[in-house]
């Protein structure tokens, strides 16, 4: 290559590098980061503690102590651990409080999903509009507006739902329903529907438009392109949300357990008030356990959808 064109590249790349568009945004957003991260380095104030550092050493040690098995702190022997575990499921309730945490967490997955799914056709900005997917339908007008309404209700109720905390609709609930397991379901399942929802409809208006295009143009109408091409063309990401919602379903549900309802919060409560520590992280552990479960089915769903598509 002649050394005069490599030169013109070279200048041609700097004139470009120039005029490119500089997004002071981004460059100010990360000087001010790298302030606040500068500042809460060197701010001795942040970390000042009345405890000594040899306090915190002694206390660290021992909660460590009060977490080890009383079995094995006991003998010092770890053999131990199993036989006490196995005590602790069938005669401590834990193994009944982890089934109902299962219950609460998969029934209030399932209805706030459902829930989503029916309302996912309203909610979705490509289908509820004058002209769905881009083809014309002749509504003007009064009609043209109410599609328009419709949409904006729908988004609404799902950024209502969302915003409401489940221990709050929790607490509620078990005011005017009694500690029934229902209140918690549906005290997730409200908060969760409207997760759901506003994802689905950003998986929904994201979703291929042609197969769902040609549904409407043949008289399908927008159920039917909901129905027939955009839901099971964004199946597998709505599964993956709804399992990803699942496991938040069953910590929020070991929570809200502590409201009185027999869960593994309310075994969690229970062995913190008794000073049981040992207890309490078994039970804490038992519910990460279930999320590793889901995880791990969540997987193998997956998998499975894409070998049968």
């Amino acid at each position: 290559m002649p050394a005069h064109s490599t030169e013109g590249n070279y200048l041609r790349i700097i004139e470009l590098r120039r005029a490119r568009s500089r997004p002071w945004v981004l460059y100010s957003s990360l000087l001010i980061t790298a302030a606040l991260a500068a500042w809460a380095w060197t701010a001795d104030d942040l970390y000042q503690s009345v405890l000594s550092a040899g306090q915190r050493s002694a206390n660290l040690e021992r909660f460590l102590g009060k977490i080890t098995p009383a079995a094995v702190r006991d003998s010092g022997d770890w053999s131990e651990f199993a036989p006490w575990a196995i005590k602790l499921l069938h005669e401590g309730e834990a193994l009944k409080a982890v089934g109902i945490t299962f219950a609460l967490a998969t029934a209030a997955a399932a209805l706030s999903g459902f829930l989503a799914l029916l309302f996912l056709p309203a909610a979705a900005r490509n289908l509820t509009t004058p002209n769905p997917l881009g083809i014309t339908s002749g509504h003007r007008g009064i009609a043209a507006g109410l599609w328009i309404v419709l949409n904006k209700i729908s988004r609404l109720i799902f950024v209502f739902t969302r915003s409401l905390p489940e221990y709050v609709l929790g607490f509620l609930l078990i005011s005017i329903l009694g500690p029934d397991p229902w209140a918690l379901v549906l005290a997730l399942a409200i908060h969760n529907f409207g997760i759901l929802g506003r994802l689905g409809a950003e998986v929904i208006e994201n979703a291929p438009p042609e197969p769902a295009q040609t549904v409407i143009a043949q008289g399908g109408g927008r159920l039917g392109a909901y129905l027939a091409a955009l839901l099971p063309e964004s199946f597998n990401r709505m599964v993956v949300y709804f399992f990803y919602r699942w496991e938040t379903c069953v910590r929020e549900a070991t929570v809200l357990g502590m409201l009185g309802v027999v869960s593994l919060g309310y075994l969690i409560t229970n062995a913190k008030a008794g000073r049981a520590f040992d207890q309490m992280v078994f039970f804490v552990l038992l519910g990460a356990l279930i999320v590793l479960a889901g995880d791990l089915l969540s997987l193998l769903v997956r998998r499975w959808l894409r070998f049968e598509r």
